[in-house]
């Protein structure tokens, strides 16, 4: 049994912008739910002195590493932070806005209707899609293609290159473009493409990963973190460049679509995958495994997860978001994709490389204050490594300050309150810092 130990943003997060507060790292069988809406106060952040790593300086040389070890030091405010002399420069950075490419399966099979449900794989999903859309900011950035989207027929030689127009309807993609508010034009586009997509024919997957990454992704200019989101119900049937035959058990090669994950990864593009009921076996045989090590490459695994089937008895706990077990599966697609959704449209915050002074920013001096909009006292948050953080703050993968869940609900819903980054002193920590 293989286990990866990743941690990359979207379970180093935790939904930080769910209202979800229960923990957990399963974004499916959390209660997922959006930000946007509800009230939040300030954040009240407890920072309890004596953990590892930050315990005070006996000598009394830097007031701002903690409490002593036995919990007897009071951390300092955000006023001495700032004034200690081991402060050297501090940034008030901005939310990053979201880049999402959406891939959708809509072959055939997605007209099947799964365990528990009187409605087709593709009525949930075009309602799942259109709800979660729906609650995304202005500022998003969304675009979306449906694969194959039409009728596909093998080629004569199953060899042969073919066009990706011959197996994925290119011209219904809807390239990114800013959402903007209710009612805006790239809003009514997708919710009419999601009206208009139809499941029929093969699954032509790695094209239309390639396809929405280069003409969608790479094409849209928009600044932003990019991510794009895979739904899939099954292996691919066809070949990059529509070769093979199409038939249900025609499984394709997926190492080559995992490539181009990585490779988009390496690019700063992030990539989720959901894998659908249908989406667990071709003739007897798991294929989760290939979607699974996708997620890997794609730096959206959670921490311990499973690329491999588990031995028997032990819960199937795949690096991906796996919905092809379940009895609802309406459910869980809605709280995996309002999680997805909260956390990439979370409390992200950009760390330089260098400091004023050219050098590196050590990432164990650095620290967080949060000011709310509200005119509460201002408070240092503190630095939280656990992996089920529910207050504080946390690196991701990417070295970037990620709040943690109850902190940045209370931030999103705060929209006059204000992030501060101070570099220069050891990190205040409400945990083991790692």
């Amino acid at each position: 049994m293989k286990t990866r130990t990743l941690l990359p943003l979207v379970f180093l997060a935790l939904a930080c912008s769910s209202k979800d507060k229960s923990g957990g790292l399963d974004p499916v069988k959390g209660s997922g739910g959006s930000t946007n809406n509800g009230s939040g106060g300030s954040t009240s952040i407890v920072i309890s002195g004596g953990t590892s790593g930050t315990t005070g300086n006996s000598s009394g040389g830097d007031s701002a590493t903690g409490g002593s070890s036995g919990g007897g030091t009071a951390p300092p405010t955000p006023d001495q932070l700032r004034a200690n002399e081991c402060a050297g420069w501090s940034s008030e950075p901005e939310l990053l806005p979201i880049v999402l490419m959406l891939v959708v399966d809509t072959s055939a099979s997605m007209n099947d209707r799964p365990a528990g449900s009187s409605d087709t794989k593709w009525k949930i999903t075009h309602d799942a899609l259109a709800t979660a859309v729906g609650g995304l900011p202005a500022s998003s950035a969304v675009g979306v293609l449906y694969f194959p989207n039409k009728q596909t027929q093998a080629n004569s030689d199953i060899n042969a290159p073919r066009d990706v127009s011959a197996c994925v309807n290119i011209d219904a993609m809807i390239p990114i473009d800013l959402l903007g508010d209710t009612g805006s034009r790239q809003r009514s586009t997708i919710s009419s493409s999601l009206d208009q997509a139809r499941p029929n024919g093969s699954t032509p997957t790695h094209d239309a990963y390639d396809y929405a990454y280069v003409h969608g992704m790479q094409a849209s200019k928009l600044t932003g973190n990019r991510f794009m989101l895979l739904i899939t119900d099954g292996a691919p049937t066809f070949k990059k460049n529509c070769e093979g035959g199409g038939g249900p058990d025609d499984q394709q090669p997926t190492q080559p679509i995992i490539d181009e994950i990585l490779s988009a990864r390496q690019a700063g593009v992030r990539t989720f995958i959901i894998g659908s009921p249908g989406s667990e076996q071709v003739n007897g045989v798991d294929v989760r495994p290939w979607l699974a090590l996708a997620a890997v490459e794609g730096g959206t695994a959670p921490e311990g997860c499973l690329i491999s089937p588990p031995p028997a008895g032990q819960p199937a706990d795949y690096c991906h978001i796996d919905l092809s077990q379940g009895t609802d599966f309406a459910g869980a697609l809605n709280a995996a994709l309002q999680r997805i959704l909260g956390l990439i449209t979370s409390c992200t915050f950009d760390v330089p490389a260098t400091g004023t002074d050219g050098q590196p920013v050590n990432r164990d001096e650095v620290n967080v204050i949060y000011t709310p909009g509200n005119g509460a006292a201002e408070t240092v948050v503190g630095r939280n490594d656990m992996p089920d953080c529910q207050d504080g703050w946390q690196f991701d993968a990417d070295g970037r300050v990620v709040l943690c869940t109850n902190t940045c609900f209370n931030a999103q819903n705060d929209p006059k309150g204000k992030i501060e980054l101070i570099f220069g002193c050891s990190s205040i920590s409400v945990g083991p810092v790692k």
